[in-house]
């Protein structure tokens, strides 16, 4: 009975679902021998999700059943999840796989899929197109494979992906429930629209912080794709969006031929969602400016991309307002879309060919044009800095080298042997440009994401355009050197050196002592003299250590790049001795790290990758809920990302307050510091953000909405700002004038302490990107930073991102240091 009722159920239950043969075109035969998906998962496409290794299973038995077929490898994700590519030709191109590249007479199509992990019907629709395309014979398909090769990216997000798939699968039974108020619609917070650490993939083409970015990369420029399409999902109650986006927002870097193909492309698109009666639309709500997006990277690559945007259906059946969304209508639009693609390729096959040829050689021309050679950029402070922009460039494809000689550019002094230089005159002129653009105009001021990334400001470099060619030389990295001596009482390094805080961090965890010292003073050794800036660390030795420390300082200097010295005497003859009170020892810090409801994810994330990856610091993860159960005096630390905290009690909240007063430190950024000063200090604004309602505007037209949005809106710019050194928290920096991405509206109150705020947007502030001129009023000379003292803690609070992506280099020592050095920042307000 109970056998036959479940029967029932299921019967139900699929009355409604989709079977192989009805996604598939009615003009084509299948090759029995090539296994179906249900044949190798036990699942038919569209039933429920599969997981990420389902779809590399069955892909890895369609290229063993095939020669149309082979599977690659090409790199592994945080958490050891296979990243593959199926490469699809006719028999006959394959035999010769490595050549198809470089072949004038082949088209290359690259299909990606859910690059955000929950949004997941392309990457089951990925498991189906590859079916069609390896099992299907038709003269089409026969002719297409021909002519083409077919890259298949099937799910470029694996682990979010499979955080999402655990998440809804585990959460629904054997009838689908569309209310979108059930557990298998609501995922868990961070969601599986991130990666390992929280960092959205879809902003990192160009910043390439992620390994499954740096990967795919290798691969776009091996492959160099004619056109890519990243196949996405966007809310439940809209229809399904193909590129063009709005036209007066794309990157102008972007040639109008571009625009041209892609416009020709989305004529078979709307035909193959129009056959079956899908409502869809294009030239709004998405843009193309910003290109670390996978639909924009490659249009600065002389390839088309392509955006697809499908209504999601969240675990497989949902209610909404456009009536029921299905997994397997999404799956059955990402496979008709992915096809118009190549169909449309294909048709357009000669003009996409010579696009891409013209591109490039038009990049040169452009370059020619200028009345510069080229970029130069200063590492004489940081040559692991340096280290990793050669590679960062490399992976763009893009030509550097060293100078081997100095150069003066206005009055500035590019040294030999620790500047890099990246001439223009090569095939990535367009993205070299793009990377060092300080655009501030632009037609339209509403955008999809930031309107500025300049690469020398992110990074926190001195940069020039050359007008001449420097003479140089491949990159050498000089590797760091200690200097020991036999009655050395101490080594010191400096904080600017290498990656000094995972060197401190080394030593901390192999329980070694390490001291600070918030002045300076310099020694002589190998016959010049030393200097060593404040936040230099000093670590003594004895007879006891001797041993330890020598090989600790050894293994800093190989992993971390960093030079240590001998002091050999307490007495030194510049600046202060070893026994000065300037000089305090550091304890290892404990941090708590909140997240999750409410909490900014992307923000949280970058600040984990920080310390997790580039320091060796575990942060504990903890959610709000948490904070009442935990013991914080067992911690050091306590950081606020960007988020909403007024669910707090007055009992906790009261709990944060005497824990910071007993001596712990409080980091707030963004929403967070803006809730710190109201509710942990007290802080209030004045009235200049009441407004009466006798000043208000008269009434606009509501047409007026968007473009007053766009201006109230900070979504992505540069500011410039002016960073005191000698505080505590800018220690190990060398440049005054540095540069934050400022996102959002959060503004912090002035401090009344004139000696609390190390870094202060300048009186104009604007560098790069958009920001309009309202908002801009209120921003020059506002606090980025502020320190302050609460009974023995601190309280620092941030007004911005200072580990933006885990991109921006130059202002991530600032949070660093919050963690470090919060202990050597002192009471300061005069009596």
């Amino acid at each position: 009975m109970i056998k036959n009722i479940i029967l029932l159920i299921l019967m139900c239950f699929s009355a409604n679902a989709l079977i192989l043969e009805d996604y598939l075109p009615q003009d084509t035969r299948y090759d029995t021998s090539i296994p179906t998906p249900k044949a190798v998962t036990g699942i038919e496409v569209g039933y429920r999700h599969y997981r990420h290794d389902q779809i590399v299973q069955y892909l890895s038995i369609l290229g063993a059943s095939s020669a149309r077929a082979r599977l690659m490898d090409y790199g592994m994700t945080h958490e050891g999840r296979r990243l593959v590519l199926l490469l699809i030709s006719s028999d006959k191109n394959m035999e010769n796989l490595e050549n198809l590249a470089k072949r004038d007479d082949i088209l290359r199509v690259w299909n990606g899929f859910s690059v955000h992990g929950n949004e997941a019907s392309g990457a089951n629709a990925s498991v189906l197109y590859a079916y069609h395309l390896i099992a299907g014979h038709s003269e089409k398909i026969d002719k297409i494979l021909n002519e083409t090769l077919i890259i298949i990216d099937p799910t470029i997000n694996p682990d979010g992906y499979d955080r999402f798939v655990t998440d809804v699968n585990s959460n629904r039974g054997m009838i689908d429930n569309p209310d979108e108020y059930d557990s298998s619609h609501n995922e868990q917070n961070p969601n599986g629209r991130t990666n390992h650490y929280w960092f959205d993939l879809n902003r990192d083409w160009l910043l390439l912080t992620q390994p499954e970015s740096r990967a795919r990369l290798k691969q776009f420029h091996q492959w160099k794709p004619h056109v890519l399409d990243d196949h996405h999902e966007m809310g439940s109650n809209k229809t399904f969006f193909f590129q063009p986006g709005v036209p007066e927002r794309a990157n102008p870097l972007i040639p109008a031929k571009n625009i041209e193909l892609t416009n020709k492309l989305g004529k078979f698109h709307a035909k193959t969602l129009s056959e079956k009666g899908m409502s869809f639309y294009t030239q709004e709500s998405y843009d193309d400016f910003y290109p670390g997006k996978g639909s924009t990277y490659p249009d600065l690559q002389g390839s088309v991309g392509i955006l697809f945007e499908q209504a999601s259906a969240r675990s497989g059946k949902l209610q909404t307002e456009e009536g029921l969304r299905t997994l397997t209508e999404g799956i059955d639009n990402q496979f008709r879309t992915a096809l118009s693609t190549l169909t449309g390729a294909y048709s357009l096959k000669p003009e996409l060919i010579n696009y891409k040829k013209d591109f490039f050689i038009q990049a040169k021309e452009e370059a020619r044009k200028q009345n510069f050679k080229g970029y130069v950029l200063d590492f004489k402070n940081n040559l692991i800095k340096a280290q990793k922009m050669v590679d960062y460039l490399s992976i763009h494809n893009i030509k550097v080298s060293m100078l081997d000689k100095s150069l003066t550019i206005d009055k500035h002094k590019f040294e030999a042997f620790v500047s890099l230089y990246i001439p223009i005159n090569q095939e990535q002129y367009t993205l070299i440009k793009s990377l060092f653009s300080t655009q501030k105009s632009f037609k339209d001021n509403t955008f999809y994401d930031v309107s500025a990334w300049n690469i020398a400001m992110a990074w926190g470099i001195d940069y020039a355009k050359s007008k001449t060619e420097p003479s140089r030389k491949n990159f050498e990295f000089a590797p760091a050197q200690n200097s020991y001596a036999k009655n050395a009482i101490a080594y010191a390094f400096n904080w600017s050196d290498g990656n000094a805080p995972a060197a401190l961090n080394y030593l901390q965890q192999k329980d070694i002592l390490s001291k600070a010292t918030s002045k300076s003073f310099s020694i002589k050794a190998q016959g010049k003299t030393i200097e060593f800036k404040p936040g230099t660390i000093i670590v003594p030795v004895n007879k006891d250590n001797e041993n330890k420390v020598l090989s600790a300082l050894s293994n800093i200097s190989e992993f971390f790049q960093i030079s240590s010295y001998a002091l050999t005497q307490g007495l030194n003859e510049i600046g202060v001795d070893l026994g000065s009170p300037s000089i305090t020892t550091l304890n290892q810090p404990k941090v708590l790290l909140v997240k999750g409801t409410s909490i900014n994810a992307y923000q949280a994330g970058s600040i984990w990758h920080l310390f997790d990856t580039q320091v060796g610091l575990a942060l504990t993860k903890i959610t709000k809920l948490q904070l009442n159960k935990i013991e914080l005096n067992n911690y050091s630390h306590l950081i606020f990302p960007s988020g909403k905290f007024h669910s707090l009690s007055d009992k906790e909240t009261d709990k944060i307050k005497t824990w910071v007063k007993q001596g712990g430190t409080l980091i707030s950024l963004q929403k967070s510091a803006m809730w710190t000063e109201k509710i942990v200090q007290g802080i209030k604004k004045d009235d200049r953000e009441d407004t009466k309602i006798e000043n208000q505007e008269p009434n606009k037209s509501y047409a007026e909405f968007e473009s007053d949005q766009a201006k109230n809106t900070i979504g992505g710019a540069i500011i410039s700002a002016h960073a005191d050194l000698t505080h505590p928290l800018g220690f190990g920096m060398q440049q005054t004038v540095q540069y934050a991405l400022l996102k959002g509206n959060s503004l912090l109150t002035p401090s009344n302490n004139q000696y609390s705020t190390p870094l202060i947007a300048t009186k104009n502030t604007r560098a790069a990107g958009y920001i309009s001129d309202e908002k801009l009023e209120k921003i020059n000379n506002s606090p980025l930073i502020i320190a302050d003292k609460m009974g023995k803690g601190t309280i620092i609070k941030f007004n911005f991102n200072p580990t933006f992506r885990g991109f921006w280099l130059g202002t991530q020592r600032w949070l660093i240091n919050a963690v470090y050095f919060s202990s050597l920042i002192k009471k300061t307000e005069l009596d």
